[in-house]
């Protein structure tokens, strides 16, 4: 099994590298798709989601009898761009509705990078000859696609504002494929900033849930970073109240907040928040929350990944 390669946290200055390729950064489900007699789509925490996607039937577009290819899940709005929300529908579907559902909002496999073809590994070329062969050997449909890029950083910038589009992906053409390591060779440059938080806590002062306790991984363990109360909706508070509750415990978190009355849970929750900068103190100003982030495990939710 192959652990996908991440990324690290970049700036608007890093649209201007030269030697480096720009891409859209896709709001979808991270997979790794496995390809011999069949295929298979495994996502980040290494489970196997081919059976929730049936229209990914895409063996007729791929040039190789076996090869590992690396890309995003993806489902589009009706305006054509990605739709966490309708992708979060398709995870959450029950089996006995995954045909239905699949031909309301059909997913695309939408393809960055190559790892191996016909058993020749590929992890030690440089970006720029792994995309030459992957143009080699995917055809586009309805299904898949070869993931655009540029040089042009600051154009795709542009675009990518207009359409509201989570970002912008920027990958050094030099640069190998690094397994399960957040690389300096590949950058994520966001519209907004975010961060994916483990959820240690929860306090209900005003109603079942106020807000959410955050934490990142530092060197020393679980380090506490804010709470988060705005963009929690009544039905995602009715959802996850039972769910919190079931992890009630003790847990060890470095610098909790010695004011405020807190529920600790197990960390085994993440969630993803907006936030406009860090304090003084390393805690999120003026947190809001986004969603709760299925595919991603606690373990990668760290320091380095803050902007």
């Amino acid at each position: 099994m192959y652990s996908p390669m991440l990324a690290r946290v970049g700036t608007k200055r890093d649209l201007d590298r030269k030697d480096w390729i720009f891409e859209p950064k896709l709001d979808g489900t991270r997979a790794i798709c496995y390809v011999d007699e069949g295929l298979r789509f495994i996502n980040r925490r290494n489970n196997d989601i081919t059976s929730r996607y049936p229209e990914l039937d895409i063996l007729d577009s791929i040039g190789a009898s076996s090869c590992v290819l690396d890309g995003e899940v993806v489902v589009y709005d009706k305006y054509g761009n990605p739709s966490f929300h309708l992708l979060q529908k398709r995870e959450k579907t029950a089996p006995s509705r995954v045909g239905q559902i699949s031909s309301q909002h059909p997913a695309n496999f939408v393809v960055f990078d190559v790892l191996s073809i016909e058993g020749r590994e590929l992890m030690m070329e440089p970006l720029n000859e792994r995309k030459r062969l992957l143009k080699g050997i995917v055809e586009a449909s309805d299904r898949i696609q070869v993931m655009f890029h540029t040089s042009r950083g600051r154009d795709l910038w542009s675009m990518i504002e207009e359409r509201d589009i989570e970002g912008v992906m920027a990958k050094s053409l030099n640069g190998v494929y690094e397994p399960g390591r957040r690389s300096p060779n590949w950058l994520k440059i966001k519209t907004v900033r975010t961060v994916d938080c483990v959820v240690v806590g929860y306090s209900h002062e005003n109603r079942a849930i106020s807000s959410l306790a955050l934490a990142l991984h530092s060197d020393e363990g679980l380090r506490y970073i804010g709470s988060v109360g705005t963009g929690l909706t009544e039905r995602l508070m009715e959802n996850l109240l039972p769910v919190i509750q079931e992890l009630e415990t003790m847990v060890e978190i470095f610098d909790p907040p010695k004011s405020k009355e807190i529920t600790w849970i197990s960390p085994r929750i993440v969630c993803e928040v907006e936030y406009l900068e860090l304090t003084r103190n390393g805690h999120l100003r003026a947190p809001s929350f986004k969603r709760i982030r299925l595919d991603k495990s606690p373990e990668e939710c760290t320091f380095d990944t803050l902007s």
